[in-house]
């Protein structure tokens, strides 16, 4: 008998509580349908009953019938509460009122307004049994971290009588599956544990135990032979997060403009705030990323100190990133990001000076063989008469002519003299200057 009772459980805790389409009718001036009928799943001693018909709805009658056929009760306040009265479900205003707990055969009469009148045997169940809830699980603390890792979740387990709708706390003895889901830094599911639990007589529990993680908990009564008609309850899931502990990474870039084809140096220190303080993260792997260069290290490994250092020949301006990455649930990811500037190449690969009568033309070209060109390069002519001390004559764009970047003007100056070109970087290419060439003074 209890494993029948059990099984019947199983499949109450879901609440199907319907019986197929009752095709309960009678021909007047209409039809009516008693589709199905059973508890109300908020309120398990209500009766909810879903008709359709023809002509509206004017009475509904319910019959409780016990399992040797006699009537435990009726009940004819019926209001809608879904639908219209041609097709809507009808539920009880008052519960249903009998001495024991159980699960009982539902008979409906049902009358429209033009006086048709139907009875339907067997349209569902009353589920008269106790609904379990609980209490909101509370944590001795809503963290943990490093060193205060010992929580004490507790709950209580209560009961929601169906004939009178009292929600009371339930008893001795009533067992609790509390379940443990361990969560990992992104939230995800690590593990799971489990404890098996008893209420004390005023329905209460607890559970202590000392986390290895972030933990989501939740606790279940689950249907007892022990307890014959008491429906089996989850809790609400209560998380208590893992706090973690702030991490560092520091980068220095040297240096921090470098000539291409030279290579600089990224070091730094990874350190955690431990329960004593700062201390160094040691002989871990940090993750490396330079921008714009293939073949750059992509990890690094500190030391017993938590420094590290790592070198290598950039192809572009760009920046690096180094990062920990941890999967202990206690401590904070962290990274950070430096910047570095390659300055390309650049130089001049002729000069010319010609006179011109009181001019002197001034052409050559510039030349970029780095990976890069910048996008409108000048040459800065200057003259000399001692070639020592120089002054700016001229500045004139270089255009791309097929060899080179081309650049010239002609500049008045009768005096003799010695001329040159120079080019200015900036921030990311390097200074340039050309040979000088002595020109005579004017006829």
């Amino acid at each position: 008998m209890r494993r029948i009772i059990a099984a019947l459980s199983g499949i109450l805790v879901g609440l199907t509580l319907i019986a197929g389409p009752q095709p309960a009718t009678a021909r007047s001036l209409g039809t009516i349908t008693i589709n199905w009928s059973g508890s109300d799943e908020g309120d398990l001693g209500k009766i909810r009953v879903s008709t359709t018909s023809d002509q509206p709805i004017a009475t509904l009658k319910a019959h409780v019938i016990s399992a040797t056929g006699g009537e435990l009760a009726t009940i004819d306040d019926f209001a809608l509460t879904s639908g219209t009265s041609t097709n809507g479900i009808w539920t009880t205003r008052t519960r249903v009122q009998l001495t024991d707990l159980g699960t009982y055969r539902i008979d409906v009469e049902a009358t429209d307004t033009e006086g048709t009148h139907v009875t339907a045997e067997r349209t569902g169940q009353l589920i008269y049994m106790v609904k379990t809830v609980f209490d909101p699980l509370t944590p001795s603390r809503a963290t943990v971290d490093y060193t205060h890792r010992h929580v004490t979740v507790k709950g209580r387990l209560y009961g929601i009588w169906p004939g009178s709708g009292e929600r009371k706390p339930l008893g001795q003895g009533f067992p609790i599956s509390f379940g443990i889901s361990y969560l990992n830094k992104t939230g995800g599911y690590a593990g799971f544990d489990h404890a098996e639990l008893t209420t004390d007589a005023k329905g209460r529990f607890r559970h202590s135990l000392t986390l290895k993680m972030g933990a989501e908990f939740r606790a279940t009564y689950p249907y007892s032979n022990d307890h014959l008609w008491y429906m089996s309850g989850t809790s609400d899931k209560l998380i208590v997060k893992a706090k973690e502990s702030a991490t560092e990474v520091t980068a220095n870039v040297a240096p921090a403009r470098v000539n291409a084809g030279d290579p600089l140096t990224v070091s730094g220190l990874a350190r955690w705030r431990s329960p004593a303080g700062w201390q160094p993260i040691p002989d871990t792997k940090l993750s490396v990323r330079v921008e714009n260069t293939n073949g750059a290290p992509t990890s690094v490994t500190t030391d017993a100190q938590g420094r590290y250092s790592l070198t290598f020949v950039p192809y572009t301006t760009g920046t690096v990133t180094v990062a920990y990455y941890t999967e202990d649930p206690f401590k904070a990811h962290a990274s950070t990001t430096i910047a570095f500037t390659v300055a390309h190449p650049a130089s001049f690969t002729n000069l010319t000076a010609v006179r011109e009568e009181a001019e002197v033309v001034v052409s050559g070209h510039l030349a970029f063989t780095g990976s890069s060109t910048p996008a409108d390069p000048e040459a800065i002519i200057e003259f000399s008469t001692d070639g020592t001390t120089w002054a700016t004559r001229s500045t004139r764009p270089a255009y791309w002519d097929g060899t080179g970047y081309a650049f010239a003007d002609a500049i008045t100056e009768p005096a003799a003299g010695h001329w040159r070109a120079r080019f200015e970087g900036g921030e990311h290419f390097q200074d340039a200057l050309s040979q000088s060439v002595q020109v005579g003074a004017a006829q």
